[in-house]
């Protein structure tokens, strides 16, 4: 009966994630104007899902099996539940106000929060994953604010210099090559963050890291089709007006950090990225003071800052209750 009910909350917090996390990927296309919502949402459900069942193994394990020096056999089932139930009310807060909450980062924070407490953190693996959660979004601000400051004008003063029949085949180039590299951004999103939903039923041995990866993907897709419109809208119109070649900017940069992220079973936020990609693009154009007095980047900047904090206390001192209860 556990297992079937902590099955079915790895489910519901792989549907919140999708909702949240995955329709991200495809901001840039429908920000772009390029498809309709339906229509980029619909391409999330496919790529998320392929991502999730042909490259999510690597994930699956570190989160499911690498993070604690101890099996999540020897959890009480207490804090398996723990492990889905904070991240789940965070997304779900997240969701309600349509903010880009790095998902990651909360349930590996939540599984952080227990390993502290039981003195059974892997502080080796902890260290490497924080490492990349500080590098990747400055490095994917810092490349996309220089593209835009330096390179971006000059690319579209060559486009505007070129006749007719030219433009047209780049405009049509262009195209093809947003909604390429978003679904390869999709690709990666769904090989790195269905291990955020599918850890608990992997560290229990309830299937294996390859079959877990493919049911949370279908799931992450599923919540990004039906609910990740709102999500998708905030980040793509209210930050910055994005044309295409900042798109396939954001898109390739966040794809590629993604796919190496991947390939090493490094989970990192892919909320945070693409959106650090948006901000680079937005200090460039409307400036630092400008951009960060927008409402709604302060906004996602006080959720990923507060956010993880908050759910390393809440999972450390709750373990030491159900413990203490225990003993």
């Amino acid at each position: 009966m556990e297992i079937a009910l902590i099955s079915f909350l790895s489910l519901i917090l792989a549907f919140n994630i999708g909702a949240n996390n995955a329709a991200s990927s495809m901001s840039t296309v429908y920000g772009a104007k390029m498809l309709s919502k339906l229509g980029t949402v619909s391409l999330v459900f496919i790529f998320v899902f392929l991502g999730a069942s042909l490259g999510g193994e690597k994930v699956v394990t570190t989160v499911g099996k690498n993070l604690l020096n101890i099996d999540f056999l020897n959890l009480k089932s207490n804090l398996i539940y723990l492990v889905l139930i904070i991240p789940i009310i965070s997304i779900l807060v997240a969701n309600k106000s349509k903010v880009p909450i790095a998902t990651t980062h909360i349930v590996v924070c939540t599984i952080f929060g227990i390993g502290l407490s039981l003195n059974s953190l892997n502080v080796t693996k902890a260290a490497e994953i924080i490492g990349w959660w500080l590098i990747t979004p400055i490095a994917i601000w810092l490349v996309n604010y220089l593209i835009g400051k330096y390179v971006y004008f000059e690319i579209v003063d060559k486009l505007i210099s070129m006749d007719g029949r030219k433009t047209q085949r780049i405009s049509f180039s262009l195209k093809f090559l947003l909604i390429s590299s978003a679904c390869f951004l999709a690709l990666f999103a769904g090989a790195n963050n269905a291990a955020n939903a599918a850890a608990p039923i992997v560290g229990l041995n309830v299937i294996t890291a390859e079959d877990a990866a493919l049911i949370s993907g279908f799931f992450m897709a599923l919540g990004a089709l039906i609910f990740g419109g709102a999500i998708m809208e905030n980040i793509a119109t209210k930050i910055t007006s994005l044309s295409i070649i900042r798109a396939i900017s954001v898109n390739f940069t966040s794809g590629s950090f993604l796919a190496f992220a991947s390939f090493y079973g490094i989970p990192i936020s892919m909320a945070e990225i693409i959106t650090s990609g948006i901000i680079g693009f937005s200090c460039s154009t409307s400036g630092f003071k400008k951009t960060f007095r927008k409402k709604s980047v302060a906004q996602i900047v006080t959720f990923w800052i507060l956010a993880p904090i908050i759910c390393i206390v809440i999972s450390y001192f709750t373990t030491n209750l159900i413990l203490g209860e225990i003993k």
